[in-house]
C-alpha cells in the first residue's frame, strides 16, 4: 500500500512539472550581459539569477553618467536632476521644440508655466544645444475691420483675422522665386526657404510701387502695401514693452515656406510635387499644439493651429506660398487674396533667439 501511494505521489509530481513546466528565458533575453556598462556604479550591479556570468545596471553612478555637483542656476535654463542622488545636476539643452518661450529670452517646459514670466511663444526649431532656434507667437494676428490697419497694440483682435499679403501684381525686387522647381530646392534646404527674416526685411525695404487706390480700403491693403510684412515687423507680444530688445517691434518676422514646414513637420525627402502633401508629417505641429492648448487651459491667451498661413516666400510676381496647417498641404495663393471663402489667409509670426 506504502508503495501504490508513493507511486501516486511520483505520478502526480510529473504531471504537475508537465503541466506547469514553461521555457524560461535567457540572461540576454531579459537585457542582462557579460559586458560592463561604463555609466554604471561599481557595486550597481544585479545578478542573472540563471547565469551569474550575466549582469545588468540597478544603480546608475550620477558622475559616469555627467552629472556634477557645481552649481549651474546662474547660466542654464533647465535642469535635469540624477535619478539617483538629486545633489548632482546636468544643463539640459536651454530650449527645446514645444517649449515655452519667454519675454526674457528663457524657455521652460509648459507644465511648469505659472504665471511669473511673460509667455510670447512657442518654440519650434533648435539647434542641437539648444542655445539658439526659432519662434512662433501665441496667437493669430487680428484687426478692427476689413479697412483697418494693423494695430500692434491690439495685435490679436479676433474681429477680423484675415489679412492680405498685399503688392498685388509688383515684383519684390531681390526676393527669390519658386515655382515647380520648389521640390529641388526644399530637398536642398535651400537658405532662402528658411530665411523669413530675410525675406521680411527685403519686403519692407523694397520701393513701394506707384499705387492709385484710396488709403486704408481693401484695395489699398492688396495692391498699395506688403500687410502681412508690416504686421510681423510691427507686432510685439500683449503685455510686453515695444522696445523689449528681444520680443519687442521690428524682432519679429513672417515665417518663410520652409519655417512653416518645419513649425508643421516634414520630410523634405519624401517631397514629389511643388503644390500637395507629400512629405507631410504634422508631428511637430502636434507637440507645438499641445503647448498652445495648455497655456489656454492656464488662462492665456493662445490658441492652436488649424488655418491657412501666408509665407514670405514667393512664387511669380502675383503669388505667395501658403501651408495649410490643418493637414500639411503646401499651396500658392495670389497676393491680393486673404479674405474670400476660399482663401481666408491668416498670419503668425515667427522670431529667431
Amino acid at each position: 500500500m506504502k508503495y501504490v501511494l508513493f507511486l501516486m505521489m511520483v505520478l502526480f509530481s510529473k504531471q504537475a512539472v508537465a503541466l506547469n513546466c514553461e521555457k524560461q528565458p535567457t540572461c540576454k533575453e531579459l537585457n542582462y550581459s557579460k559586458d560592463n556598462d561604463p555609466q554604471c556604479a561599481e557595486d550597481g550591479y544585479i545578478l542573472c539569477p540563471f547565469d551569474f556570468s550575466y549582469k545588468k545596471c540597478a544603480q546608475p553612478d550620477c558622475e559616469k553618467m555627467g552629472y556634477t555637483k557645481s552649481k549651474k542656476s546662474d547660466w542654464c535654463g533647465k535642469l535635469a536632476f540624477c535619478p539617483n542622488d538629486e545633489s548632482y545636476t546636468l544643463c539640459k539643452a536651454l530650449c527645446e521644440v514645444g517649449d515655452v518661450y519667454y519675454a526674457d529670452g528663457t524657455c521652460g517646459y509648459v507644465e511648469d508655466y505659472d504665471g511669473t514670466k511673460i509667455p510670447v511663444g512657442v518654440v519650434y526649431w533648435v539647434t542641437d544645444d539648444g542655445r539658439h532656434g526659432k519662434v512662433i507667437n501665441l496667437h493669430d494676428l487680428g484687426r478692427e475691420s476689413e479697412s483697418s490697419t494693423f494695430d500692434p497694440e491690439h495685435p490679436y483682435n479676433t474681429r477680423y483675422e484675415h489679412f492680405f499679403w498685399g503688392y498685388g501684381n509688383y515684383d519684390v525686387p531681390n526676393l527669390t522665386s519658386y515655382d515647380e522647381n520648389i521640390v529641388d530646392r526644399l530637398q536642398a534646404y535651400d537658405p532662402d526657404l528658411y530665411d523669413g527674416k530675410g525675406n521680411t526685411d527685403k519686403i519692407l525695404k523694397a520701393e513701394k510701387p506707384k499705387c492709385d487706390k484710396t488709403e486704408n480700403t481693401k484695395e489699398y491693403f492688396q495692391y498699395c502695401i506688403p500687410q502681412a510684412a508690416q504686421a510681423a515687423h510691427d507686432f510685439y507680444p500683449p503685455e510686453v514693452d515695444k522696445d523689449n530688445p528681444k520680443v519687442g517691434v521690428g524682432q519679429w518676422y513672417l515665417p518663410a515656406l520652409g519655417e512653416l514646414m518645419e513649425l508643421y513637420g516634414y520630410d523634405n525627402s519624401q517631397i514629389t510635387n511643388w503644390l500637395g502633401y507629400t512629405g507631410a508629417k504634422g508631428d511637430n505641429k502636434d507637440i507645438i499644439n499641445k503647448t498652445l492648448s495648455t497655456l489656454k487651459s492656464k488662462h492665456v491667451n493662445a490658441e492652436i493651429f488649424t488655418n491657412i498661413y501666408w509665407s514670405s516666400s514667393i512664387s511669380r510676381q502675383e503669388y505667395s506660398w501658403v501651408l495649410y496647417m490643418n493637414h500639411g498641404y503646401r499651396g500658392n495663393f495670389i497676393k491680393n487674396y486673404g479674405d474670400d471663402s476660399n482663401h481666408v489667409c491668416h498670419i503668425r509670426v515667427s522670431l529667431e533667439f
